[in-house]
């Protein structure tokens, strides 16, 4: 199966070092992601990034496909190009399949940015909260390694170790559907790298999450200092 993707690039002369990989909330289409402004609002601030919307969806989820979705449409042909480092920002079930992908191949990379994800199904947040918590549910006998418990895990594991190879980085509304479970998880994430404003889940709030991001995220920072690095260190 094919997987439908945008680009835009920085320069349409060349390709640029980073590229960033947006994935989409359930419902939306990848045009969403440039009349909501997403792309916009990087391009407005020059940061020197190559952009690629990826359509990933339920039927991925569904079929337990997400990360060789990824792997095989997204990765590996932006590491054959060239690519020196891939970040993953998703809204919503966007972010929960960033989060597939991070945990499977946290080396793939550079950092993860989620915006409102949508935190897993009833039950298994139920067993999360009945255990006293994320931190205390990752010490219990592992099961359904095939759903969202592999990258809940996943994240425990990050945050006990206190390393986080892959950084990430979480916004949210305030008044999200989902805000329980999404408490939750940001529970695991530095307190530096979470965000929450005044909102619900929906793209005001995501553009407001999104240009917050933009100008004081982890993307920016990684970016100022690889400008700043001497160029045999960029070579």
């Amino acid at each position: 199966m094919t997987m439908r993707t945008l680009v835009d690039r920085f320069d349409a002369a060349r390709r640029q070092e980073t590229l960033l990989v947006l994935l989409p909330p359930a419902q939306a289409q990848l045009e969403d992601f440039i009349e909501q402004g997403f792309v916009g609002e990087v391009r407005t601030r020059g940061i020197a990034t190559d952009i690629l919307m990826a359509e990933v969806g339920y039927a991925q989820v569904m079929a337990g496909t997400v990360v060789a979705a990824l792997r095989e449409h997204v990765i590996q042909p932006a590491q054959a190009a060239g690519y020196r480092s891939i970040w993953f920002a998703g809204i919503s079930l966007g972010a929960f399949n960033a989060l597939y992908y991070a945990a499977a191949h946290p080396g793939d990379l550079a950092g993860v940015h989620l915006l409102a994800p949508y935190p897993g199904t009833g039950d298994i947040l139920a067993e999360i909260a009945a255990a006293g918590g994320p931190a205390e549910w990752a010490t219990t006998p592992q099961s359904g390694l095939g759903d969202e418990r592999v990258w809940w895990r996943w994240l425990c594991a990050e945050a006990g170790a206190g390393q986080w190879r892959t950084p990430v980085s979480f916004g949210c509304g305030s008044e999200d559907r989902f805000l329980a479970g999404q408490r939750q998880l940001a529970s695991l994430l530095p307190e530096e790298r979470v965000h929450f404003v005044a909102g619900t889940h929906a793209w005001p709030t995501w553009r407001e999450l999104w240009r917050d991001w933009l100008d004081r995220g982890s993307l920016a920072s990684a970016l100022t200092a690889a400008s700043a690095a001497p160029a045999e260190e960029r070579a």
